[in-house]
């Protein structure tokens, strides 16, 4: 025999409850017993009804909205398959309604029957529907023996064994229908096992029959790693042992109910979830055997809960004071979820369910009353709102470095700790955490452990050139992403005056004119509550502007959470104070600050110096041509080109910026140097830097960009003779960044055919580092350092960084 259990989703509506008697039917060569739950949702409109009546509050249309969808489910049934026999006493229930709503008390017994009613009406309906089969009722009160109260009892497998087999023996049949989350306690009283407790009912019922196996056909194709109502890359697992499926069920797991594994395991009876709209699914097998060789099988999570802290002076070293507050607990009937102690003994903490903290409390107090007034416990520390994250697998202790990488992974969710436990057999890890930042804590632990497929959450700040460029090869390497098991979303662009949001990811083909339509702007609390409200857990602000203002938030962006990928410079050579601030920060919160591009483009220049200083060389001397648009010039210039004509070219070739100034100035080259001198150790601020400018002080100050090109030929003459001199010496003129002895500076240097730096034009970057390691002979990185393409890819190259393990 078979134990077949159907829950509410299964039996919702008359095509639902089709469904059901047709799975029975394919599989009725092997005898049946059936355990049903209430239709679905019925058991929370019949607690609401109670509820009401006890309140004294008008229940009426809800109590006319349960018996007309009761009756349209009966007059559909009557309809296809005759008529209904055994249908439940709906006047007897609306008594009991009315008796409450006079009493203004709803007691258990009447509660338990009130509760229980849509147990009956599923099995009434059943009936007909298998009729051609004469199924066999069996009440579930005859059979099913329970102790401890009214609501929420627990069953006796032993004397449920032996009425069983007095009721089936009484009524022999193929296929029995049992209605769920009934029993009786031993006085013939009708008690519930708990709600969801239609589980129960069929794991005691198979236990009892000694049935092949214990199938709980739910909405779910089995059990997965996750909730797959959260975590849309939850993989189901094909078998667990009835010890993981413990585990999984009391920290969480919405598809088994705590209570359901216990009976079946000792009685060595299989249990099979199965989903009732997808029949031919394998389903999740949970046996004494667990087949998968994976150290992690599942992730649960438990929310709603208050951690209580019982401690003082009176806990250390006294013989059985954690059994008092326990004892004390479980008197009144709290369940306490997680147990944990201080290493001294001077404290105990423990989780219980939220609803259940006022009643732990009250214990407490009752029971240390008179160690409370000695001042030998302290008043109890309650911390509300958290959750438990688990992991769960039987094969965990076989491998070294889960619980590392568990931690790991709440701190990449940016999740503190409140507590952890681990069961004695090293099948499950447990963490406390804020109950607010669950969903984001299973989220990263479930991209670790089982997707291993990282998300970054990128939100984009500037699109000019560069930004729109990287827009473009973010949408050109998806399938390259997808390839390497990288998830990469835009969530965010915006530039100088508007913002766009989307939270299925923004169209990379038609983000500029969705922008342009925009009205909000950027503001770091308007992407924070985005992030939270749609549980982005790495996100990343990417800056292509040269925006100081936005640069001065880089501290609150990474203690806000997000990874900074800067092209802007600006951060970088601020005061050194908030470049060491911008160092700290990052490491204090976890989050990475990436800036490659802000010296050579996608030249990889500054993280082989770290790579150098990391291993612990140490700078002697630096040259560098630095900017891609000075390289270009100053080629140009030794091609027979005036420097006004150089320039010109220069910019519109796409070189320079869009004021030439900025680069013929030298101040960009001087913050590169900055940035480079800092990397080594050295603490300067840019006003330490010599400056050598192209142009003579003061030179067009005021005038336009326009002005300032039609002025510049008159800087030709001179500039030009310098450009011979250095001709006539065998030289040529570079604009150079030098580090020697400590001391920057950046300007005109002619340099011979030995130097590293002379044949470096066309836009190259090239940067000569002498240091403890390479000598005499310079390292040298070369290679073009200038353009929107390059720039955007050293940037997409930062981004990736981000996941990089």
């Amino acid at each position: 025999m078979k134990v077949m259990k159907f829950g509410g989703s299964s039996l919702a509506n008359f095509e639902c409850l089709q469904q059901v008697a047709h799975l029975v039917t394919r599989s009725a060569s092997v005898p049946a017993l059936l355990v049903l739950s209430a239709p679905g949702g019925m058991t929370d409109t019949l607690v609401d009804l109670a509820e009401r009546a006890q309140k004294g509050d008008d229940y009426q249309s809800q109590w006319m909205a349960f018996v007309s969808r009761s009756l349209e489910l009966k007059q559909q049934v009557e309809a296809a398959y005759g008529e209904i026999k055994n249908w439940p006493d709906f006047k007897k229930l609306e008594q009991n309604l009315s008796g409450v709503s006079l009493l203004g008390v709803c007691p258990d017994p009447i509660r338990a029957y009130v509760i229980s009613f849509g147990e009956r009406i599923s099995v009434s309906l059943m009936q007909a529907l298998l009729g051609e089969f004469n199924p066999t009722y069996l009440e579930a009160t005859a059979c099913v023996v329970s102790r401890g109260g009214y609501l929420d009892a627990e069953a006796s497998v032993s004397l449920s064994t032996e009425r069983f087999a007095e009721e089936m023996a009484k009524l022999p049949s193929h296929i029995y229908i049992m209605p769920g989350f009934t029993a009786s306690n031993e006085a013939g009283e009708l008690t519930t096992l708990g709600r969801n407790g239609s589980d129960y009912s069929a794991a005691i019922a198979a236990a009892c029959v000694k049935a092949q196996v214990c199938q709980i056909w739910t909405d779910v194709d089995g059990v997965y790693s996750a909730d797959p109502r959260y975590i849309t890359k939850a993989t189901k697992i094909d078998s667990l042992s009835y010890k993981e499926a413990m585990e999984l069920s009391y920290f969480g797991a919405k598809v088994l109910h705590p209570k359901t594994i216990l009976p079946c395991a000792k009685a060595g009876v299989p249990c099979e979830i199965k989903n009732t709209h997808n029949p031919d699914a394998p389903g999740s097998l949970i046996s004494d055997v667990s087949q998968a060789d994976e150290p992690v099988k599942a992730l649960s999570s438990l929310q709603d809960l208050a951690m209580l802290t019982v401690s003082g002076p009176g806990m250390k070293g006294k013989v059985g004071m954690a059994a008092r507050v326990f004892s004390a607990l479980a008197q009144d009937n709290v369940s306490i979820v997680l147990i944990t102690q201080s290493s001294c003994e001077f404290s105990i903490s423990f989780c219980v369910h939220q609803a259940d903290l006022e009643l732990a409390l009250d214990a407490l107090q009752n029971a240390f009353e008179l160690e409370y007034q000695a001042g030998l416990i302290e008043p109890v520390q309650v911390k509300r709102d958290l959750a438990i994250v688990t992991l769960v697998g039987d094969n965990m202790k076989a491998h070294r470095g889960l619980a590392a990488k568990f931690f790991a992974s709440l701190a990449q969710a940016q999740v503190n700790i409140v507590a952890i436990a681990q069961d004695s057999t090293e099948s499950s890890i447990s963490a406390v955490i804020d109950g607010s930042l669950c969903n984001d804590a299973v989220k990263v632990c479930h991209e670790n452990f089982f997707t291993h497929i990282p998300s970054i959450d990128v939100f984009l700040l500037g699109c000019g050139l560069v930004g729109a460029e990287l827009i473009k090869q973010l949408e050109k390497q998806q399938q390259w992403l997808e390839k390497r098991n990288i998830k990469l979303n835009l969530y965010g662009v915006a530039n100088s005056r508007q913002l766009l949001l989307d939270e299925n990811g923004i169209d990379l083909n038609n983000w500029s004119g969705v922008l342009a339509e925009s009205q909000q702007s950027f503001e770091l609390a308007t992407v924070e509550k985005f992030v939270k409200a749609n549980h982005l857990i790495n996100p990343v602000i990417v800056d292509c502007s040269s925006s100081s203002e936005l640069a001065d938030q880089y501290v609150s962006f990474l203690a806000a959470g997000f990874h900074v990928v800067a092209a802007n410079k600006k951060a970088n050579t601020a005061s050194q104070a908030y470049y060491q601030q911008l160092m700290d920060t990052s490491l204090k919160n976890n989050r990475k600050f990436l800036y490659e591009t802000n010296v050579g483009a996608g030249l990889p220049v500054l993280d082989n110096l770290k790579l150098l200083f990391s291993a612990g060389d140490e700078l002697l001397s630096f040259n560098g041509v630095l900017s891609g648009s000075l390289s270009y010039i100053f080629g140009a210039l030794e091609d027979g080109l005036s420097l006004s004509e150089a320039t010109l070219q220069a910019k519109k070739n796409g070189f320079t910026e869009p004021d030439p100034r900025d680069d013929l100035s030298g101040t960009d080259v001087a913050r590169k140097l900055l940035i480079i001198a800092r990397e080594s150790g050295l603490k300067l601020e840019l006003s330490n830097i010599e400056v050598e400018s192209v142009l003579p002080q003061g030179f067009a100050e005021g005038a336009s960009i326009d002005e300032f090109m039609a002025q510049l030929p008159s800087l030709d003459e001179a500039f030009g003779q310098r450009v011979n001199e250095a001709r006539d010496e065998g030289k040529v003129l570079r604009y150079v960044g030098s580090i020697v002895n400590g001391h920057c500076k950046v300007g005109i240097e002619a340099v011979g055919a030995e130097h590293a730096l002379n044949d470096i034009r066309d836009g190259e970057n090239a940067l000569a580092i002498l240091s403890q390691y390479y000598q005499p002979r310079p390292f040298v990185i070369r290679g073009y350092g200038a353009g929107s393409q390059v720039t955007a890819a050293g940037v997409f190259s930062d981004i990736l960084k981000i996941v990089s393990r």
